[in-house]
């Protein structure tokens, strides 16, 4: 980007595409005496301290203006901000910024635009920012270029500003003003977004300063802002900011939040309607936008952990799969799920060809019934990161902590999980002669293709299963004398060993599934990787004794040629042990069941669905189960 030339005969207006600092864009001010006095535009020329050259004004907004500059000793560009004259004698603001500018000259993170220095330039008489000049688009003006984000963008945005906020938030300075006109992308990429315009930020441990005046965006505040909750502003402040920004981005456009303080405080009695974001994101979003803070995400570091763990949202926020009344037809979310591509069946719908939700509208809950009491205490298996780091894109594996949480509600009326429309097995091949063998309930046994147990049988079932019939019948079919390796499932789990025995042995591309194990640290470490070809969807996902299903497809590394590396790993504290079934499922199309399931779902509620849409669609679906043993 250039910069046209100065012309010191006239005022500088902001040129349209612009990198700004600040955004002039609804600069809504609350309280008395807010009216804004005309800016006195500063001259390309000018010195401020001695040390800067103004070449041109980028943005004016409710604090001040922003203007492009250069260090006159090195030639590096900068932004001043200079705060707008009838500031300078508000005592409360002046302190606010001198509050401001130590802590963020000493905050450094690459998400947030770095602080130089606040000095009062004896020339203008005026007290002036001095920041670094962040190359790049506003993500407001991406929007309205380019329209709404992919989810994939949304959560790489997600986790950046998460971040940067977190780190600020633990400095003691909440922004205060999060909106699409305050994030910067740096060389117009996602993954670069930085963080900019702390100009109403303020230190969380030496109270507000502006005595219930700010500067912010009707769409982007949060409640408290407007006085109710106590009016008291701190991290959680930001999480209802950053909620609205990122259903402003997955939308296209930011929620009707209101447009003046009676509309506003009125539209923020309840959790707005967030019809249209996936599923992905609709619960995490729904519990950062409670009315009450105390009902949020405690800090940023919650948020980034529901984020790669929608297990930890509280069970309240979650949608229940095929709400009554509320369930698009099945052939329907096949359709929309058909924008899921080999990157994972798990990923979520979403973008412009997600008009709604699989599970239909949720209305809010009704005022009434909240504060909500906390749901019962459960067994907890948390998650660290690793998403993250795979979402955007970087090499090697990542650690992920599974939380199970409270199960999704079953619906009554489950349909009943029948092979007719899947393709025959065939007998003749040592998968489909394995998958015809007669077992009893909840057991299951595959020949182990990959690994250094390749070509032994693997038995999954209750303690008492005997496996020797089998093993001769086998033996005598194929001329061998297979070792055999074999893991107890519990009562929970059999709906998976149910789905896994019905499927397995049909034709199709073979799927390769291997994992390798270690225990330290209160954790059990597992490794591995899934290869499935190419051009097939693949849904790697895994299920704890309490039988739920965890879709784990987000950890899997970005499609390519051969394997697709991932890493996870189990909490081991103080829980019993058990049998985890990790499973691999490969399929020619997308599974609408599979993309409109929220993280938890009951295996029995789950499995009979995708299972129903693959005998719909005569799938022939290769899978592969590796049981991990947590001691």
């Amino acid at each position: 980007m250039s910069d046209p030339d100065p012309d010191p005969d006239a005022p500088r207006p902001a040129p349209p595409d612009a990198t700004v600092m600040a955004s002039a864009a609804d600069p809504t001010v609350i309280g008395a005496g807010a009216a804004t006095p005309e800016p006195r535009l500063v001259q390309p020329g000018t010195l401020i301290n001695n040390n800067y050259r103004i070449l041109g004004l980028v943005s004016a907004g409710g604090m001040g203006e922003v203007y492009r500059a250069e260090n006159v000793f090195t030639g590096d560009p900068v932004a001043v901000k200079v705060i707008l004259p009838g500031l300078a004698d508000d005592k409360a603001v002046l302190e606010m910024f001198r509050r401001e500018a130590r802590v963020l000259v000493q905050l450094r993170d690459d998400s947030i635009v770095r602080y130089h220095n606040f000095v009062l330039d004896p020339g203008l008489g005026r007290y002036c920012l001095i920041m670094e000049f962040v190359e790049g688009r506003h993500l407001g003006a991406r929007l309205k270029t380019d329209g709404a984000l992919s989810e994939p963008e949304v959560l790489v945005l997600m986790r950046r500003i998460g971040a940067g906020l977190m780190r600020a938030h633990d400095s003691g300075v909440t922004h205060r003003d999060l909106s699409p006109d305050n994030v910067i992308l740096r060389d117009d990429r996602i993954a670069e977004a930085v963080l900019i315009d702390f100009g109403i930020a303020r230190s969380t441990e030496l109270g507000d300063g502006l005595a219930g005046r700010f500067a912010g965006k009707f769409k982007y505040i949060a409640p408290e802002q407007l006085g109710h909750w106590g009016g008291e502003i701190g991290p959680r402040t930001d999480v209802y900011g950053l909620a609205l920004l990122i259903a402003a981005v997955a939308r296209g456009k930011p929620l009707d939040m209101g447009d003046s303080v009676v509309s506003a405080s009125a539209l923020r009695g309840a959790i707005p309607d967030l019809s249209g974001i996936s599923h992905r994101l609709f619960p995490l979003l729904q519990h950062m936008l409670e009315p009450d803070p105390a009902l949020r995400p405690a800090d940023m570091g919650a948020v980034l952990a529901m984020l790669d763990d929608p297990s930890r949202i509280p069970s309240r926020y979650r949608l229940p799969l095929w709400q009554d009344g509320a369930a698009e037809p099945l052939a329907e979310a096949q359709a929309q799920a058909s924008v899921v591509t080999g990157s994972g069946l798990g990923s979520s719908l979403s973008g412009p060809a997600h008009s709604a939700s699989p599970f239909g509208a949720a209305p809010p809950p009704p005022a009434e019934a909240r504060p909500v009491p906390p749901a019962p205490e459960s067994r907890r298996w948390p998650l660290i990161g690793g998403a993250a780091l795979l979402l955007a894109g970087i090499a090697g594996l990542g650690w992920v902590m599974l939380d199970p949480g409270e199960p999704a509600v079953a619906p009554p009326d489950a349909p009943a999980a029948t092979p007719a429309g899947l393709p025959p097995r065939d007998p003749s091949t040592r998968e489909g002669f394995l998958a015809e063998q007669a077992l009893p309930a909840c057991a299951t046994v595959e020949r182990i293709t990959a690994g250094p147990n390749a070509g032994q049988l693997q038995f999954i079932g209750p303690g008492d299963l005997q496996p020797a019939p089998v093993v001769a019948a086998y033996g005598s079919r194929f001329g061998v004398s297979p070792s055999v390796q074999q893991a107890t499932a519990s009562a929970a789990q059999c709906p998976a060993l149910d789905f896994l025995r019905e499927i397995s042995g049909r034709p199709a591309p073979p799927l390769l599934l291997r994992a390798e194990a270690s225990a330290g640290d209160q954790q059990l470490q597992i490794r591995g990787a899934v290869e499935a070809g190419r051009d097939r969807n693949l849904w790697l996902w895994i299920v704890p004794p309490t039988g739920e299903v965890y879709d784990l497809s987000a950890q899997l590394a970005a499609p390519g040629e051969g394997a697709r590396d991932f890493g996870f790993a189990l909490s081991l504290g103080g829980q019993a042990p058990g049998t985890y079934l990790l499973v691999a499922l490969a399929t020619e199309a997308p599974l609408a069941a599979v993309a409109a399931a929220p993280s938890g779902a009951p295996a029995a509620q789950l499995l009979p669905r995708v299972l129903e849409e693959l005998r719909a669609g005569g799938q022939a679906a290769a899978v592969a189960v590796q049981p991990i043993m947590a001691p």
